[in-house]
């Protein structure tokens, strides 16, 4: 019953107490008063010591990984909490952490969340809200507890250690003299100590020759840098219709396709993929994402590149305006003939596959990854693009919806570089 039903109630016995000198309404006045009374001092003491302590596994993960929090509700007061609501305001994703608790005094309650990440982003963790009341829900009460921290959620990365991918992407290249802060076979020569190198690299022989620490300087490996170009025009991508239902994988960890749901995704995921797998190959690798700002990762090398690569790809969107063609020409002084180009795309206009050609004819190594965005949703027809990649001599490969990446980038799925040779031909 609301809370302006009794008070309802109680102006009417009031009035018919009065009125008719009826005995029973004013009994009936009495007990509402102390109803009232007893609700909203119940009300008042609801939350009372009360305390919340909320665990986060990790501030990072990746698309497909679970997420683990731990909850822990504390009641110090020495009355129980009947009710107690645990409102979560979380920003990810299906984080269904909110619980309805019974308390004793001086109890506590604690439980885990486990939730698996399928979008990637920054998301918040927090704020929680607890709310209680009276038994008869009169005069609800609520405390909000503002703590809250940021998770980023990375986009999934595929093994493509099988990729056949051109051979200007492995070791071998052209060698580029220039100092290199890493470790590297190429000894470039030496120079005096400073506090800030680190004793790995003290030259033990020149040390003992010159009698003065000596530091060893490296050069580059020889081997051409690479570009992940990722086109992030908003018109040529596509939200997968029909997006499968969920599936009961009987516990085990499904695969990361089955969280892409666009080609945006795939488009994302191909461009971590790429980058992990030539950074463990030792190339330098540069990301240019434009999405509605500009987006550059200048070529570095090691791990601490890949988690830049991933922070940078984690919050992308395809919400740009300028065609890939246009990105292309706006960015082409940064490819020189040692470089390499992969491009991740849906886009199905020949006026990119013109500029790509242009970049080849400078002796700078192209290879197309063709999201098929017909396959997602209603699109033009990409036979035309790989006809013309094809044609150009440039290495295409096709992915579509429901493709296992890592297959159709290596040649061995059905939509794979060779697939795309045959469409050409």
């Amino acid at each position: 019953m609301g809370g302006w039903k009794i008070a309802t109630l109680l102006a009417f016995a009031l009035v018919a107490g009065q009125v008719t000198d009826w005995e029973v309404a004013d009994q009936l006045a009495i007990a509402l008063v102390v109803l009232l009374a007893g609700a909203w001092s119940w009300s008042r003491l609801s939350l009372g010591g009360v305390g919340l302590e909320r665990q986060t596994a990790s501030d990072r993960a990746q698309v497909g990984e679970t997420l683990r929090e731990r909850f822990e509700v504390r009641n110090r007061g020495r009355l129980a909490k009947l009710w107690l609501e645990v409102i979560d305001h979380s920003t990810l994703p299906h984080h269904a952490a909110g619980r309805v608790l019974h308390l004793r005094g001086r109890g506590r309650a604690a439980w885990e969340v486990e939730t698996r990440c399928r979008r990637r982003g920054r998301f918040r963790v927090g704020p929680v809200t607890l709310r209680a009341g009276d038994p008869l829900g009169l005069f609800p009460r609520r405390r909000a507890i503002p703590d809250s921290h940021e998770i980023v959620v990375y986009p999934a990365v595929i093994d493509l250690r099988g990729a056949s991918l051109p051979t200007g992407l492995l070791t071998g290249g052209a060698a580029v003299e220039r100092r290199s802060a890493m470790a590297t076979p190429n000894v470039a020569g030496v120079r005096d100590y400073t506090p800030s190198d680190g004793f790995n690299r003290i030259s033990w022989s020149a040390t003992a020759r010159l009698g003065r620490l000596m530091v060893k300087e490296f050069d580059v490996d020889p081997s051409s840098d690479a570009w992940i170009v990722l086109d992030l025009e908003r018109a040529v991508h596509r939200a997968a219709v029909g997006h499968p239902p969920e599936v009961d994988f009987a516990g085990v960890a499904p695969p990361v396709e089955h969280w892409l749901d666009s080609t945006e995704e795939y488009a994302v995921t191909l461009a971590a993929s790429l980058a992990r797998l030539l950074l463990a190959q030792g190339r330098a690798v540069g990301l240019i994402a434009h999405g509605a700002g500009a987006g550059v990762l200048p070529a570095d090398r090691g791990e601490r590149q890949m988690v830049k690569v991933l922070e940078t790809l984690a919050v992308v969107a395809a919400d740009g305006q300028r065609p890939l063609a246009v990105v292309l020409a706006a960015e082409s002084r940064r490819f020189t003939r040692h470089d390499t180009l992969l491009l991740v795309t849906p886009s199905t206009a020949e006026t990119w596959v013109g500029a790509v050609a242009e970049l080849s004819g400078r002796r700078v190594r192209a290879t197309a990854v063709l999201v098929e965005a017909e396959t997602f949703a209603p699109a033009p027809s990409a036979l035309l693009v790989v006809g013309r990649l094809v044609a150009a001599g440039i290495t295409t490969h096709v992915v579509k919806y429901g493709d296992e990446l890592a297959g159709a980038l290596s040649g061995t799925s059905p939509t794979g570089s060779a697939a795309a040779g045959r469409r050409g031909g």
